[in-house]
């Protein structure tokens, strides 16, 4: 096993995952000790804030979760009354998410607390490392949305 992890720490989809998942461990526990969040909670909270009221629908494609997924949180959050579900008066299929007086309160500390986690993060990296890790996000970002359009132009 020495050997396999001794060759993935040399493989970039490896060593970006790694980091990902360095960077989540960190900021769940700041959102969890402090808010008593997960970062799939915290994330809903960020796309509802300037956003709400707003379909379930619309959080799965704003989120980049899944609809399960936002479903279970909304729940969550709805208990610990933050959010609240209510149906479209247009169509009552349809469920309007919002925040409630307690969640708007905590989207304003969030925003807040996010900028400053943020500067704490990248006040440990040198000014040109930050520029260059953002140039380099948005570069494998960019990557693998062309293999994404090259793979659904290949399958049948």
């Amino acid at each position: 096993m020495q050997k396999l992890i001794g060759l993935l720490a040399h493989y970039p989809p490896y060593q970006l995952v790694h980091a990902a998942e360095m960077v989540r461990e960190t900021f769940e526990q700041f959102y969890q000790a402090r808010y008593q969040l997960t970062v799939p909670q915290w994330r809903l909270m960020m796309v509802l804030g300037p956003n709400y009221p707003i379909s379930q629908k619309e959080l799965v494609e704003a989120s980049g979760m899944d609809k399960v997924r936002i479903s279970r949180e909304i729940h969550r959050l709805s208990e610990k009354g933050i959010l609240q579900a209510q149906s479209s008066e247009q169509d009552k299929r349809v469920s309007l998410v919002s925040l409630t007086e307690q969640g708007e309160a905590l989207f304003a500390q969030l925003k807040s607390e996010a900028s400053s986690w943020q500067h704490t993060l990248t006040d440990y990296l040198p000014s040109e490392a930050r520029q260059s890790i953002r140039q380099h996000l948005r570069s494998v970002s960019e990557a693998m949305e062309q293999l994404h359009k090259l793979d659904q132009e290949q399958q049948p």
